[in-house]
């Protein structure tokens, strides 16, 4: 197991290449990990902007936790040392929940679209957090 997959994430590699050239560039290169292909640019658009001289995806890494927050960018990418700055920066900036320590801040919507933040209720209330799967129906 790799220390990126020791913190319980997954890594991918995006680029604007084509599914083909990943292919034989992961297999050259002996990835461990998923290149996606990204040809018409919507992801690279979205997240790392495009090289427009090189119509390529700037080079950027997203730390996205299991809840789907952006927790960290990494734009000043450094390809010789990038996966043990990848390592150090996840666990920098994933939350670690241990029993006596305070709760990570998250911000959740319910069923009426309100949104709530663990942190706007600090001093103000006790929080229970109640989780189960598709409110106890089916599935």
């Amino acid at each position: 197991m790799s220390e990126i997959e020791a913190t319980g994430s997954i890594l991918f590699g995006v680029s604007v290449d084509s599914v083909d050239s990943h292919k034989r560039f992961r297999e050259e290169q002996k990835f461990g990990f998923s290149l996606l292909a990204d040809p018409e640019f919507e992801v690279s658009n979205q997240y790392s902007g495009i090289m427009e001289r090189f119509k390529a995806s700037q080079r950027a890494t997203f730390i996205i936790d299991k809840a789907g927050y952006i927790r960290a960018i990494d734009k000043k990418v450094k390809v010789k040392t990038h996966g043990e700055d990848v390592v150090a920066l996840l666990k920098k900036v994933l939350p670690k929940i241990e029993v006596g320590q305070p709760a990570p801040d998250f911000i959740a919507t319910d069923s009426t679209g309100k949104t709530h933040q663990l942190s706007e209720l600090i001093d103000k209330k006790n929080v229970v957090l109640s989780f189960y799967p598709r409110d106890f129906g089916r599935g």
